[in-house]
């Protein structure tokens, strides 16, 4: 398994050297000298999690945290900030632009690994939930915060080109303005699917509400969403749902009669 990306932001030569040296075993460590190299690498790499220094030349941690949190590529990364200034009024503005925890210096390096895994455990049990979500009924997805609004963005995109056998994965990444590897990096951390199975699992999940609600043949069905293939569609259609499109229309037409 491989280490999950941490992008370790700190002006201070020694302080940076030390928490490398500390976290290098579990993880795989970029690092960044001001917020501004720091937002370049994450918004670039999309690293697993951030720790950063708050007081910094070019652009500080709260001016770096406002960029990360808003911007779609970065709003997911988990970010942590270092601090001397231990006032709440600083805390609270930090948390305020989306923070995710904070460590003060000087700090217990066991504490310091510990909120990292912390983060890290949180942002593995939302992908659970996403993944759940898209495999059950992807247009459940609540819309409460910046992420489920850019994956409600993402299905909607898919949905108005489903009958284009030809939109993938770069069609997609550029109606959201990304680049590819940022779209691929910024879902996989989301929902655990590449770009193209979650473009599959949409396609599918439309086929099979065809399938049960409008009097369509199976090649209608495959065509209606983008698979101009029927035995691929077919053969696709059976390794998601675990049934050929017409036993699935076939069980679920039987379910309904017998309401």
């Amino acid at each position: 398994m491989s280490k999950p990306v941490l992008l370790l932001i700190e002006d201070n030569a020694e302080v940076l050297a030390f928490i490398q040296e500390t976290l290098l075993p579990s993880y795989r460590i970029l690092t960044a000298r001001n917020g501004w190299e720091g937002w370049q690498l994450a918004s670039t790499q999309i690293p697993d999690v951030i720790v950063s220094d708050v007081t910094m030349p070019e652009m500080d941690g709260l001016e770096l945290a406002e960029k990360l949190k808003q911007d779609d590529r970065t709003s997911h990364i988990p970010l942590m900030l270092l601090t001397a200034r231990a006032s709440q009024v600083h805390q609270v503005s930090g948390l305020a632009v989306g923070v995710d925890d904070y460590v003060t210096k000087p700090f217990s390096v066991e504490i310091l690994q510990l909120k990292i895994r912390n983060l890290l455990a949180s942002r593995e049990l939302l992908r659970q939930k996403y993944s759940r979500m898209m495999t059950l009924e992807p247009q459940q997805i609540p819309i409460n915060t910046q992420d489920e609004v850019f994956l409600h963005k993402l299905i909607d995109i898919i949905e108005d080109h489903l009958d284009h056998p030809d939109f993938g994965v770069n069609m997609l990444a550029s109606a959201v303005a990304m680049s590819t590897p940022v779209l691929y990096r910024k879902l996989k951390a989301l929902t655990d699917l590449s770009v193209n199975d979650f473009i599959k699992t949409i396609r599918l999940k439309k086929a099979a509400q065809l399938l049960t609600s409008q009097p369509l043949t199976i090649y209608e069905v495959a065509y209606a969403v983008g698979f101009d293939d029927r035995k691929y569609f077919s053969k696709e259609f059976k390794k998601y749902f675990g049934q050929t499109p017409s036993e699935y229309a076939s069980a679920h037409q039987s379910s309904a009669m017998k309401k």
